[in-house]
């Protein structure tokens, strides 16, 4: 007969896990009350009537969430991982229909004096169907099917998201790549992914004929053996860099490429013999590819994207380019209000950027820029360590279980949070786009909170598993 294990055997309950959880979400109500208590001064701030009130009561709600998500067996989720997915893009194909405009998007379905935005519950639905697919014992990302199947499991979610249109909460999804990389994505895929972005950078910012001639120089190093003709190899690598900037200097950029694409494909078919002909057509294709990206995006931004959605890339990548009185306020008035905190910070409920509201959007985007001016650099750090510890904690716990669903939704979540934290931040100083990010557990929204602390409801549960 079995003897079951003592009570006592079982993993404990994870405190750091839940205090940091709990600790951010403090800070969000603290933050939140300096941000909105001048402009209700004649009303009781614990009112229904504040956002302060308001965040209080989904406070409270999603702490209840967590612990219900916390008593439940974990291994439901894992059951019904399918019917939630489709439960979650069912809820994002009615906001088409029912949905509710809110600053130009249809991300909302209003309840009474309540908002909820189902693309933060599709975030915690989508997690958890990747990760029952990534712990299924016949699932090989190796397999060219299995890794389109995957992709369209992410993608759709974010498709329907990007209708309302929402291509912040969008992009979010995309934080599941860090999943699958544990999980042995080839690193071609990333390799992709790392080239697309700088081709889109480097031709929005230079133009499209540095772009594609940055890409044949580049593709010329892979091109030239080395090993059989350094000499020569490097000889060639650099006439071919000088005729480029001869070229451009004298304005014939269309005979800069032509040349760099015809000396392309000589080395690359009849003096490098080592590379098989599938690589080299392989590689002759995303250089197509890429130059296709920086022509198209080029054009598209100057041709077709409207005055104000130019802005708001160049807010980004050129802010010079803006005006400090239209476009870049809200960046500016976020760097001043971050820099103006020093050390130490003006102390809470001292912010003067946050008493006379230069900073729009303080309670939900823009949030952060407080916390930087009245905490300091000394209370900003300790906000990112607490971000730091709860995803390394998440992770941690993760790997230490020798369940693979445990491990796949450890990194799904801790992936979700970790490119929410690094976005929102980035945006207020601008390292990253001003996307409409929400700070997970600090910013102003119902939503988020909820559905983040059922992910650490759901996570704490696992991480007792046996």
């Amino acid at each position: 007969m079995a003897i079951s294990k003592p009570l006592s055997n079982l993993p404990k309950f994870d405190w750091i896990v839940f205090l940091s959880y709990l600790a951010l979400v403090v800070t969000g109500l603290m933050m939140i009350y300096t941000t909105t208590y001048h402009d209700y001064t004649d009303v009781n701030m614990w009112s229904m009537s504040t956002p302060f009130g308001k965040q209080v009561v989904w406070a409270i709600v999603s702490l209840g969430l967590l612990f219900i998500a916390y008593l439940m067996d974990w291994q439901l989720w894992n059951t019904l991982s399918l019917p939630l997915y489709g439960l979650g893009l069912l809820s994002l194909l009615l906001l088409l229909f029912i949905g509710t405009e809110i600053k130009g998007a249809t991300s909302w379905i209003i309840i009474g004096p309540f908002s909820i935005q189902p693309s933060e519950f599709a975030k915690f639905t989508t997690a958890i169907y990747v990760s029952s697919l990534l712990s299924a014992i016949r699932f090989n990302l190796n397999d060219v099917k299995t890794q389109l199947f995957i992709f369209g499991v992410i993608f759709m979610p974010s498709a329907l998201i990007i209708l309302q249109p929402d291509p912040g909460s969008a992009i979010t999804f995309f934080s599941l790549f860090i999943l699958l990389y544990r999980r042995g994505l080839p690193s071609m895929y990333y390799v992709i992914i790392i080239a697309l972005f700088l081709t889109l950078v480097v031709s929005l910012v230079y133009g499209y004929q540095m772009g594609i001639s940055l890409i044949f120089l580049t593709g010329l190093l892979f091109a030239l053996d080395f090993s059989k003709s350094r000499v020569s190899s490097t000889m060639l690598f650099i006439t071919m860099v000088l005729t480029t900037i001869l070229c451009y200097q004298y304005e014939l950029t269309i005979y800069a490429m032509a040349l760099n694409f015809a000396v392309l494909v000589f080395l690359l078919f009849y003096f490098n013999k080592k590379k098989t002909y599938s690589t080299k057509f392989y590689f002759m294709g995303m250089v197509a590819v890429l130059s296709l990206l920086s022509f198209s995006s080029s054009y598209a931004f100057n041709n077709i994207l409207k005055p104000h959605q130019q802005d708001r890339i160049n807010v980004w990548l050129q802010p010079e380019k803006c005006d400090p009185r239209g476009s870049l306020y809200n960046l500016l008035q976020s760097k001043l209000a971050i820099g103006s905190g020093g050390l130490t910070g003006k102390g809470y409920l001292n912010g003067t950027f946050t008493k006379l509201n230069y900073v729009p959007e303080q309670t939900t985007d823009f949030i952060f820029s407080s916390v930087g001016e009245e905490q300091g650099f000394i209370g900003s750090a300790a906000v990112v360590i607490l971000f730091l510890v709860l995803i390394l904690r998440l992770i941690q716990r993760g790997e230490d279980s020798k369940y693979l669903f445990v491990k796949n939704y450890a990194y799904a979540i801790a992936g979700f949070i970790f490119l929410h934290f690094f976005i929102n931040i980035g945006m207020t100083m601008g390292i990253s786009p001003v996307i409409g990010i929400p700070l997970p557990f600090i910013s102003k929204g119902g939503s988020s909170l909820m559905a983040f602390s059922i992910m650490i409801g759901v996570s704490l549960k696992m991480f007792r598993s046996r």
